[in-house]
């Protein structure tokens, strides 16, 4: 690394400020991040240029200049720190712009992009504002010196040069470089495809929760919640700590929108909302009834089964005339006939459907006879159908009872 001693550095810090906002405008990064949405928070300290800010998030200054360090699941650091003396400082490749490369080297230093390896960073961070002879790069580890990080929080030292120096990760105590909470909240259908936030739903959609939880200092806790007035209930999630799942319950029509805040004591350290619409229920109808009606036979002979009635239970707003018929006959012995009654008619193997009409007050009554005994259940099919809608069903299974007694005299 290269040495620099620094003449009227007043007056250079305003000429290398310029150029790095210069340079990061090009970057950018404020449209390709959302405000607030970075892994990494807090203040790095050096007795050379003061403090280097590693997220907008630390003095809300994101609206207006949104920039953050932010870690991969691969452990890589990319994304912009900040220092009112020097300017922007660059880690690994920040989205929409170039990774850092030509790495130098150093005593025990890695010639590579910013990571966490284990517990220990590696590799360099740059100044952007370097030049007239300073290199603007930073070690975050080398020989006998170094940046580690343990439940979230980082420490120790990052090596700058002579124009920065040491680079305290630590010197600010609780405000001090720290990854920050982050808790994010996603739901997915009955078949497992992601339900689009601000999207809509089919009725009855049957969602899987799933949160996930990173960062999260010692004594913080999340919940899961649903924060919107009506529509199907959720039983909320407290006091979670790590990621996790839970199956809900069909939802009917609604505004839904569900929330993942944690918090450490009363203060809110990270927070993430998801909401979606559930469409009104389409207009359906089914065929409602008893399941089953009684035959008993008497002296071997034909019987009739017990009179059912059956209905039409209208759902969505479906007003329309349904006709009911019967659509299948058991299997019955050889020489046994099976005839129906439906409504008025009288009994015939193909019975004339019947039609009902909204408001379905009234059903239709429905019978079964078979021309001689008996001794298992049998199942009857009844259709009802409706045009332009999808056919309903009922099945009703007819069963044989007890025989009644009979007496004779010898």
């Amino acid at each position: 690394m290269s040495i620099m001693i620094i003449i009227g550095f007043a007056r250079r810090t305003a000429l290398v400020v310029v150029a790095a906002l210069v340079v990061f405008a090009s970057a950018g990064i404020g449209a390709a991040q959302a405000a607030g949405s970075y892994d990494l928070s807090g203040y790095a300290w050096s007795d050379s240029v003061g403090w280097v800010s590693l997220s907008c998030s630390n003095d809300s200054s994101c609206g207006s200049s949104n920039y953050g360090v932010s870690l991969d699941p691969e452990g890589s650091l990319d994304g912009y720190a900040w220092s009112s003396n020097i300017g922007w400082i660059q880690f690994g490749c920040p989205t929409g712009g170039s990774c850092l490369s030509g790495f130098p080297s150093g005593s025990g230093t890695q010639a590579q992009n910013a990571n966490i390896n284990g517990n220990n960073l590696k590799g360099w961070a740059r100044a952007l504002s370097y030049g007239g002879g300073w290199d603007g790069w930073v070690s975050l580890s080398g020989a006998g010196y170094g940046v580690t990080v343990a439940t979230s929080t980082f420490s120790g030292y990052a090596w700058g040069g002579d124009v920065i120096g040491w680079l305290s990760f630590d010197a600010a105590g609780s405000l001090g470089v720290r990854m920050s909470a982050s808790a994010s909240l996603s739901i997915v259908n009955g078949n497992g495809v992601s339900i689009v936030d601000s999207g809509s739903v089919p009725y009855g959609t049957v969602p899987t929760f799933s949160w996930s939880i990173s960062g999260l200092p010692s004594g913080a806790s999340c919940s899961v919640s649903k924060v919107s007035v009506g529509g199907t209930d959720f039983s909320a999630r407290n006091g979670l700590t790590t990621s996790g799942s839970q199956q809900g319950d069909a939802l009917v029509q609604g505004t839904y929108a569900y929330r993942i805040q944690c918090v450490q004591g009363a203060t809110t350290i990270a927070s993430s909302q998801y909401g979606f619409t559930v469409l009104p229920q389409p207009a359906s109808f089914s065929l409602g009834g008893p399941e089953t009606a009684r035959i008993q036979f008497v002296g071997g002979g034909q019987a009739d089964s017990e009179e059912k009635t059956v209905f039409v239970s209208s759902t969505g707003g479906f007003n329309s005339p349904v006709t009911i018929a019967v659509t299948g006959s058991p299997d019955m012995p050889a020489s046994t006939t099976i005839s129906y009654k439906l409504g008025s008619s009288g009994f015939s193997a193909n019975p004339s459907p019947v039609q009902l009409y909204s408001p379905y007050a009234v059903g239709t009554t429905f019978q079964v006879r078979i021309s001689r005994e008996v001794t298992q259940p049998y199942t009857v099919t009844l259709t009802g159908t409706a045009a332009g809608y999808p056919a309903a069903t009922k099945t009703f299974i007819v069963n044989p009872t007890s025989k009644a007694p009979r007496f004779e005299e010898y």
